[in-house]
């Protein structure tokens, strides 16, 4: 296995992530009701996964009031574990990305746990933590970042449109760093985000 100090950017397989919820926290019940993966390396697509989930539970309003979706857009939806294989294929080998990561993650790793699985092994990177930190944004959510960057969002709150924003900013982010000198490969990437 290369080394994460000698492996370009470019050559790195990302696995772009967003989820929506029914509610706030997993460990009170709450449960993905939609996610998407983009799988890409440098900007090209490589595969995908979109699909609203049939969580097994209410919408809470609070969640419906960002999302929009409803509890009839999930009738006949498949349950998480009906989908997991391919999502799990999706991210196989792949640096995720997402922005408020450990939202996401925790939703992802509360999923997973419960059929006996793990994604513990996927390396994350945080398009959260590298906009507080390295850039002086009037908000720090998606949708902020991605306007001071001047990146169009066709729909907000939704997996895809969120996972297709959050590919763009990164790479937005990524480009003024490297401006600046010394952000080339996966390490220094992991670097921006440690604590």
């Amino acid at each position: 296995m290369t080394p994460m100090s000698l492996v370009l950017l470019k050559n790195t397989i990302f696995a772009f992530t967003d989820i929506e919820t029914t509610g706030l926290d997993p460990f009170r019940g709450d449960k993905i009701c939609e996610i998407a993966v983009l799988r890409s390396r440098y900007k090209q697509k490589i595969a995908s996964f979109h699909s609203l989930i049939d969580p097994g539970r209410n919408i809470s309003p609070a969640a419906y009031a960002v999302n929009g979706i409803t509890e009839e857009m999930l009738i006949g939806k498949p349950k998480f574990a009906e989908v997991a294989t391919e999502i799990l294929d999706v991210l196989h080998k792949a640096v995720i990305v997402c922005h408020n990561a450990p939202f996401d993650i925790g939703f992802l790793e509360s999923e997973i746990n419960l059929m006996g699985l793990t994604i513990s092994e996927f390396p994350v990177i945080d398009t959260l933590i590298i906009s507080r930190r390295y850039f002086n944004f009037q908000g720090n959510n998606l949708n902020s970042v991605a306007r001071c960057l001047g990146v169009k969002i066709d729909q907000q709150h939704r997996a895809m449109s969120d996972v297709i924003t959050t590919e763009k900013i990164f790479w937005e982010l990524i480009k003024d760093l490297q401006r600046r000198g010394g952000v080339n490969t996966l390490a220094d990437v992991f670097s921006l985000c440690k604590k």
